[in-house]
């Protein structure tokens, strides 16, 4: 989806009626997800925190569980009012952004992380994302992106589940374009028929 279509989404409070979880239900619950999700992120989890486009704070609450230093920032105001809502001053800032900014200052964060978000951007949404999480990580600093690994129609809207035409080889080249070191990437399937992809990098 491009930003224009994404903002239309997400933006619409039909598309929340359950907040999210209901795109946890491959794992059973979004508990029963985050215990997934956390060995993979434990060991960078630390310092000043940045979530990109949380949504409604599916998985906002568990990185509260974590870290005092988070950051959240997304597309749409309607998230953001809603995690203000159920989150208050427990985190540390809110910013509704353009689609494909960060509107923080250079080396702001120790730790970046997305999940289910980037895998309904398009390409070059991921590019200008990308180039903004090697403006703002600290040195030495982590991020960690679940995006979609996926070629199929043309127009990736008729994609599965809204599925960007993206792969693990083009994410990587993305990263190493942008002097940032690729630690790991990972088969992470989240239904009988998507795989995606967890991708975790470095700033150098």
């Amino acid at each position: 989806m491009n930003i224009k279509e994404q903002k239309e989404i997400w933006g619409n409070p039909n598309s929340w009626l359950t907040e999210g979880h209901e795109w946890s239900e491959y794992f059973g619950t979004t508990d029963n997800l985050w215990n997934i999700l956390y060995p993979k992120i434990e060991n960078y989890l630390k310092g000043e925190v940045l979530e990109i486009a949380p949504g409604y704070g599916r998985i906002t609450k568990y990185l509260l569980g974590k870290t005092n230093n988070l950051s959240i920032v997304d597309l749409n105001k309607n998230c953001i009012d809603k995690c203000k809502e159920k989150y208050g001053d427990k985190i540390k800032s809110y910013i509704v952004n353009d689609g494909k900014s960060l509107n923080y200052i250079d080396n702001s964060f120790d730790f970046i992380f997305s999940y289910d978000s980037f895998v309904h951007m398009t390409a070059d949404v991921i590019e200008c994302y990308l180039i903004e999480i090697q403006r703002t990580l600290k040195q030495n600093g982590f991020a960690f992106i679940h995006h979609s690994y996926f070629f199929g129609y043309e127009n990736p809207n008729d994609n599965i589940a809204g599925r960007s035409n993206m792969s693990p080889e083009i994410f990587s080249k993305l990263v190493k374009r942008y002097d940032m070191n690729l630690i790991s990437q990972n088969d992470f399937r989240v239904s009988e028929q998507i795989n995606d992809t967890i991708t975790i990098f470095q700033k150098l």
